[in-house]
């Protein structure tokens, strides 16, 4: 088995580090306090809390949602419950009973889907049942008599539903009557994070112990790579290792992705350039998910998108350098330009620097024209 994940959470002998994250999650949670843990997108949130859950087995239930992508509050109530029905209450015997009472009680059907996990379909029957549904999950829930972790991730996508306030007040209000649950709220928006819990008029209102992720270090990332090779007597090059943690920013996902690449491969390169030659093929690979991409912006965004990814990061978008590179005449174009790329969540700011969102487009439009 290939030792770098990326995708999903399996047990701390492959989780790299997050000790002090791990330790202060888990204070939170055995003083009762709701924590909003913010990062990055990719940056190793989900598998964080993941982590922490299986610390946390014996002494909780630990419940699961990711509600990314979702536009309402009733896909919101949705994806709540079925991050109950896949969690251990579950595979209570004692409860099946009360969680078949619960799924009639919400209008849901279930189901077992192709992954072979259990899923709901709840099927609103009334305008604004959602709110009524979801008072019948906390029911459920508290009357239960357990300890309950409930993570909700990308906690952000609230922000973006049609009857956000009434709907953050209903949740705000159950959420405060579960004494018995500890919730992690999720998120890597965080001007939409600070909207929900730092803007004094809104309902969540500093009622949560606020956290947040960054990277983790590059030499323990990279004793952590080498000890993986090591131990399935794999060889790869220091250099290498530290190519990757460079050219990836130290940005979770991307580095476990090119070392998973870089384990893949039947014949390890012997050198840092065979490395390079092998990885442009795989970068190449990806311009399948990046054709339509200059179709989706105007001239002037995507020339400024390739002049960052060119240089890789940049401090000052004004200057008289970078303004050549990305073809831009005057600031007041790069000024719109580069907000509206940092709208579209296509560039981030990084350690007060401007890079790409995505490693991997960065590297394909740095390599591939």
């Amino acid at each position: 088995m290939n030792p770098f994940l990326i995708k999903g959470y399996k047990s701390p002998q492959y989780f790299c580090n997050r000790e002090k994250e791990t330790e202060n999650l888990i204070s939170a949670i055995k003083n009762n306090q709701d924590i909003t843990l913010y990062g990055y997108r990719r940056l190793g949130k989900s598998a964080l809390i993941h982590h922490v859950f299986h610390k946390l087995n014996k002494e909780y239930v630990c419940i699961y949602a990711d509600i990314w992508g979702t536009s309402s509050s009733e896909e919101f109530t949705k994806e709540l419950a079925n991050g109950i029905i896949k969690s251990k209450i579950f595979s209570k015997r004692k409860l099946t009973e009360k969680l078949t009472t619960f799924l009639k009680s919400i209008g849901a059907s279930f189901s077992i889907g192709m992954d072979g996990l259990p899923s709901v379909n709840v099927v609103y029957k009334e305008r604004n049942q959602d709110f009524k549904n979801l008072e019948e999950i906390f029911q459920f829930l508290n009357q239960l008599n357990i300890s309950i972790v409930f993570a909700i991730d990308e906690f952000q996508e609230i922000k973006k539903y049609g009857n956000q306030i009434p709907f953050e007040a209903k949740l705000r209000s159950l959420t405060q009557q579960s004494n018995n649950i500890v919730f992690i709220y999720s998120g890597s928006e965080q001007h939409l994070l600070n909207e929900i819990f730092n803007k004094y008029n809104m309902p969540f209102y500093q009622s949560t112990r606020m956290m947040s992720i960054g990277k983790i270090d590059n030499d323990v990332y990279k004793k952590f790579i080498i000890k993986k090779f090591k131990r399935n007597n794999r060889e790869t090059k220091t250099e290498i290792i530290d190519f990757i943690l460079e050219i990836s920013h130290g940005h979770t996902y991307y580095v476990q992705a090119i070392v998973n690449f870089l384990y893949s491969q039947e014949i390890p390169p012997s050198s840092l350039q065979k490395f390079e030659l092998t990885y442009m093929n795989f970068i190449e690979e990806k311009g399948v998910f990046y054709s339509e991409l200059p179709e989706l912006l105007t001239k002037q965004q995507f020339s400024v998108l390739k002049g960052i990814a060119k240089v890789s990061q940049v401090e000052n978008p004004n200057s008289a350098d970078f303004m050549e590179i990305a073809n831009v005449r005057n600031p007041s174009s790069m000024f719109r330009a580069i907000n509206s790329l940092l709208d579209k969540q296509l560039i981030i700011k990084d350690d007060n620097k401007m890079r790409l969102y995505d490693v991997f487009l960065e590297h394909y439009l740095r390599y591939t024209l």
